[in-house]
């Protein structure tokens, strides 16, 4: 059998892990679009505040694993079975994973495209910033607020760059935070005197490092960074036949409507455990967890997806983030809030099953709190000690267990 894998990332590298494992015969390969080894994106803002060094950065793929650096994919054959990529090559293939990840948005403005202006994704991306600053501490304009934006801020932050988040909603993290605990964070991101300007957007950038602002306003900056979320990275999907809307559709198996060819990460839309709707969500844990199943029914082992859940666990600026599910609801569920000096805690639930929370400030037993969003136990009884965080992850999860059998 000869697997191969479209993509370097998270969903890819457990997917070749998994192949090994379980068809230890087969031939399994790696097309990486770039040229350096895998490399653990989610940890780009860490390498560019120094938290990390390079040397540790890269993730090693497992061995046996056949891994093409520089050979990005550009068509898939399905009549031949076939991968092709910008270099010629043809790598032909029994089972295929898409598991591309995704690309960012990047700015349709005026001045989008000039040299101090950023997207971040790639390594390159880091090596651009710090040549741009040149050991200055300097000043940014990232625009948006949400994981991407934040992680970034809080690193030149470290670094001593004077920051202006440009935000278009009314409030930062705003797919995740409801009005209250987005002013938590943000007074938090006051005090370390970073600037926010809510319902603004950038309107174009001049060569001289001055953004203009929608509402004719204007800031100076050294780099502006556009943090605005990403789309799946399937431009080399034109004519494949493989069924694709903002995101490859696959089944509970990870397969898209063309058999032997599965799509995981990024790339892929599954169901969200709460909304019950289709959507990618481009999460680390998710493209884990995915690539895993989706290698399994590669190697022929049955097993199922049961269903993505958006959440974002972050530590920025001081304080912690914790948010999943429908947390940023405020009306048409059971709402329960308590907040003080430092604190925000907020639980959603529907006839006492537990469909989303927020905490700010503290973040404990993540894990508890999303298995029982996916466990969909009713745990009305002892709501209070979950709002508190009072109980241990066992007996919370014990007790889920018993009421879902």
């Amino acid at each position: 059998m000869n697997h191969v894998i479209i993509g370097g990332g998270p969903a890819a590298l457990c997917a070749a892990a998994t192949l090994r494992r379980a068809d230890p015969k087969a031939r399994v390969t790696i097309l990486c679009r770039e040229s350096v080894h895998p490399y653990a994106r989610m940890a780009l803002p860490y390498l560019l505040a120094g938290r990390i060094e390079e040397k540790d950065f890269f993730v090693t793929p497992p061995a046996g694993v056949e891994v093409h650096l520089g050979e990005e994919a550009v068509r898939i054959a399905t009549d031949r079975r076939e991968v092709e990529t910008a270099g010629g090559k043809a790598f032909p293939y029994d089972r295929l994973l898409i598991a591309s990840g995704a690309s960012p948005e990047k700015p349709k403005i005026p001045g989008g495209n000039l040299p101090f202006v950023f997207t971040i994704r790639d390594l390159p991306d880091i090596a651009r910033i710090r040549t741009r600053l040149k050991g200055k501490t300097g000043s940014a304009v990232i625009a948006g607020a949400g994981p991407v934006g934040m992680e970034m801020g809080d690193a030149l932050k470290e670094l001593g760059v004077s920051l202006t988040f440009v935000v278009a909603s009314d409030r930062i993290f705003s797919a995740m935070l409801d009005p209250s605990a987005a002013e938590k964070v943000a007074g938090k991101m006051r005090e370390a005197g970073v600037e926010i300007l809510t319902g603004e957007e950038v309107a174009l950038i001049r060569e001289n490092g001055e953004v203009v602002l929608r509402s004719g306003g204007t800031r100076t900056c050294d780099l502006v960074i556009f943090g605005k979320g990403v789309k799946p990275a399937l431009s080399f999907l034109a004519d494949s036949g493989i069924a694709a809307e903002q995101g490859i559709v696959v089944d509970e198996r990870q397969q898209t409507n063309i058999p032997g060819i599965y799509a995981a990460g990024d790339a892929a839309r599954t169901r969200d455990l709460v909304s019950g709707e289709d959507r990618v969500h481009a999460l680390w844990p998710v493209a884990v967890e995915q690539g895993r199943v989706a290698a399994l029914n590669m190697a022929g082992i049955p097993a199922s997806y049961p269903g993505s859940l958006a959440r974002n666990i972050l530590t920025a600026f001081g304080v912690s983030v914790f948010a999943a599910g429908a947390g940023r609801a405020e009306r048409g569920y059971e709402i329960r809030t308590q907040e003080g000096p430092g604190f925000y805690r907020k639980i959603v639930l529907d006839k006492g099953i537990l469909k989303g929370f927020i905490f700010v400030g503290e973040a404990r037993n993540e894990g508890l709190y999303t298995s029982l969003i996916g466990m969909k136990a009713d745990v009305s009884a002892y709501a209070g000690s979950l709002l508190r965080g009072s109980y241990g992850y066992s007996r919370h999860l014990a007790r889920a267990c018993r009421q879902a059998v």
